[in-house]
C-alpha cells in the first residue's frame, strides 16, 4: 500500500517529456518586461546533473503546463506541440538550446538526498521570457499574442476601427446638453479627437453626427435616453471613446485630469480605460494643459484598442442581429419551418452557432415576435482567406433565410447591427 502511494506520488509530481521526467514545481518570483524570475525544483539520479535537471523542467512546465501568474495560468503550448516540434524541442532540451535564454541559474543550497537514490535541487531561475517567445514565434511554433502585435500587424489582418470621441455622460444628462452647457468636455472631446487624427486613426465627428441625427428625426426630451443610445449605435464608429474632464486650479498652478474608456459600439465592452493628468502651470490656459494630458495618454490608450483589435484576428468581430417579423407576416419566431420542422427561432440559434467563431454568440431576449443576438463573433476571413465583413455576414443569413427556408426577408446594416426583418 505504501508503495502504491509513492507511485502516485510520484506520478502527481512528475511529467514525462521527451525521455525525461521533468517536475512542475515551479513558483512565480517577478515578472517585468523582458525577464521572469522562478523557484523550480528538478530531480535526477546524479546529484552534479539536479539543477540543470530544474532549470529544464520550469522551461517544460511554462510551455506545456502553465505557471501561476504567467499567460493567465495557462500553457503557452498545447501538448502536441511537443509532437509536432520534435526536432525544435529536441534541439532545445536535449542538445543544450535552453541555455541561449538563461539569464541566471542559482541554486538554493545542495542538493537534497531523496529515499529513492536520487537528488532534488531547487534553483532560482531568471529566463529571457521575450527572447523565448519571439524565438517561438520565429519559429512558427507560437502565434503572436495579441499584446504583442503591433498597429501595423494587426492592420495588415483586420481593418482598424473607426473612433468616435464622445462626452461623458452622467445619469440624466444628454450629449446634447453636455455640448450646450459644458465647454470643458466640449473642448476636452476636440482635443482628443485632434490627437487621434494626429496619429493617423480615422474618426467620426461626434457632433456632426448628433446633429444630423436630430435633423433626421423628432426629438423629444422624453425620448432623450434612447436617442442617444441609438445615436451611438448607429454611428458608423466601431468605437466610442467617452471622455471626462477634471479642473485642479489652486494658487500654486493649474492642471487637468483626464479619463478616457474605450467601448466597442456593437457589443458595449470595455476595450481601454486609462487615466492622465497634466503637469501644474501657472496658466489659466486650460486647452493646452487639456493637450499635454492627451499626449501623455493616447499612445498607450491607443495600443491598448489596437491590442483589443488584435485579439479579433483570432476570435472574430463582433455583430448584433436583431431579427424581427413584420405585422403583415404569415410565419412568427414559433412557427415550425424547414426540413426538420424545427421553430425558426431555434433554426436561427443553430445557424448563428454553426456560423459564429467558436459558436459563440449570446441572446439576449427571445418572443414570437422577435429574437435578438446582441453578440456573434463573426469570422473575419472564409476558408479562401477572403476578408469578410457584418455586410457578407447579414447577406449570408439572408441567403439562409429566403434560399433555404424559403422565408422572404428583408435586410439591413447600421454599423455592426443587423436588421433582419421577417415579411
Amino acid at each position: 500500500m505504501k508503495r502504491l502511494i509513492c507511485c502516485i506520488l510520484c506520478f502527481l509530481y512528475m511529467t514525462v517529456g521527451f525521455g525525461q521526467s521533468y517536475s512542475n514545481d515551479v513558483t512565480l518570483l517577478n515578472k517585468d518586461k523582458n525577464a521572469v524570475t522562478v523557484r523550480t525544483s528538478g530531480i535526477h539520479e546524479k546529484k552534479k546533473d539536479a539543477a540543470e535537471m530544474a532549470v529544464k523542467s520550469a522551461f517544460y512546465t511554462y510551455f506545456f503546463i502553465g505557471i501561476p501568474g504567467l499567460n493567465d495560468d495557462k500553457p503557452l503550448l498545447k501538448l502536441e506541440d511537443e509532437i509536432n516540434y520534435r526536432d525544435y524541442f529536441d534541439r532545445f532540451f536535449e542538445q543544450g538550446r535552453y541555455r541561449n535564454f538563461v539569464r541566471a541559474a542559482i541554486p538554493e543550497g545542495d542538493p537534497e538526498k531523496l529515499r529513492a537514490k536520487d537528488f532534488k535541487a531547487t534553483v532560482r531561475l531568471t529566463f529571457q521570457e521575450e527572447l523565448l517567445r519571439r524565438d517561438l514565434e520565429l519559429n512558427k511554433i507560437a502565434i503572436k499574442g495579441a499584446d504583442r502585435t503591433s498597429m501595423e500587424e494587426t492592420q495588415e489582418q483586420i481593418q482598424l476601427p473607426t473612433i468616435m470621441v464622445v462626452p461623458y455622460k452622467e445619469a440624466g444628462r444628454t450629449f446634447e446638453q453636455i455640448l450646450k452647457n459644458d465647454y470643458d468636455k466640449r473642448m476636452a472631446v476636440a482635443k482628443v479627437q485632434e490627437g487621434f487624427n494626429r496619429k493617423g486613426v480615422m474618426t467620426v465627428d461626434f457632433e456632426a453626427k448628433l446633429n444630423a441625427a436630430k435633423r433626421a428625426m423628432q426629438y423629444e426630451s422624453n425620448s432623450a435616453e434612447s436617442f442617444d443610445k441609438q445615436l451611438l449605435r448607429n454611428s458608423g464608429s466601431d468605437v466610442y471613446v467617452t471622455v471626462d474632464i477634471y479642473k485642479d486650479i489652486a494658487p500654486t498652478g493649474s492642471r487637468v485630469a483626464l479619463t478616457l474608456k474605450g467601448y466597442e459600439t456593437a457589443s458595449g465592452n470595455v476595450l481601454a480605460s486609462r487615466q492622465s493628468s497634466s503637469n501644474r502651470f501657472k496658466t489659466s490656459a486650460m486647452d493646452q494643459l487639456c493637450v499635454y494630458a492627451v499626449n501623455d495618454i493616447l499612445d498607450d490608450f491607443l495600443k491598448d484598442i489596437a491590442t483589443s483589435f488584435a485579439h479579433k484576428i483570432v476570435k472574430g468581430n463582433t455583430v448584433v442581429l436583431n431579427v424581427s417579423i413584420a405585422g403583415t407576416a404569415v410565419q412568427d419566431m414559433e412557427t415550425e419551418v424547414g426540413p426538420q420542422s424545427y421553430p425558426l427561432a431555434d433554426l436561427l440559434r443553430l445557424w448563428v452557432k454553426k456560423n459564429a467563431v467558436g459558436g459563440k454568440y449570446h441572446v439576449q431576449g427571445s418572443v414570437a415576435e422577435a429574437i435578438i443576438f446582441d453578440q456573434i463573433q463573426i469570422p473575419n476571413r472564409d476558408e479562401n482567406g477572403n476578408a469578410l465583413d457584418v455586410n457578407d455576414f447579414a447577406f449570408s443569413i439572408w441567403e439562409y433565410l429566403r434560399g433555404d427556408l424559403n422565408i422572404p426577408c428583408r435586410k439591413k446594416v447600421d454599423g455592426n447591427t443587423i436588421y433582419i426583418i421577417i415579411e
